[in-house]
């Protein structure tokens, strides 16, 4: 016997059913992922950009320990 070929019926009971995610849902979620990805990726090409910058500066606040 498998213990797969039977489930209790108590169990099967509590399980939530899945839902459809609509095309809707799905296109927002797209979109923020999208904007997250330009917005992080415009952010790391500034910081190459202009690293020396933003470093020189942490250095004469003395925090440049943290990188």
């Amino acid at each position: 016997m498998s213990l797969l070929a039977k489930r209790a019926a108590r169990y099967v009971g509590l399980m939530k059913q899945p839902r459809r995610i609509s095309l809707k849902t799905v296109a927002w979620i797209a979109l923020g992922l999208a904007a997250f990805a330009a917005s992080s990726g415009l952010a790391f090409a500034s910081w190459l950009d202009k690293d020396a910058g933003i470093f020189m500066s942490l250095v004469e606040a003395g925090m440049s320990w943290c990188f």
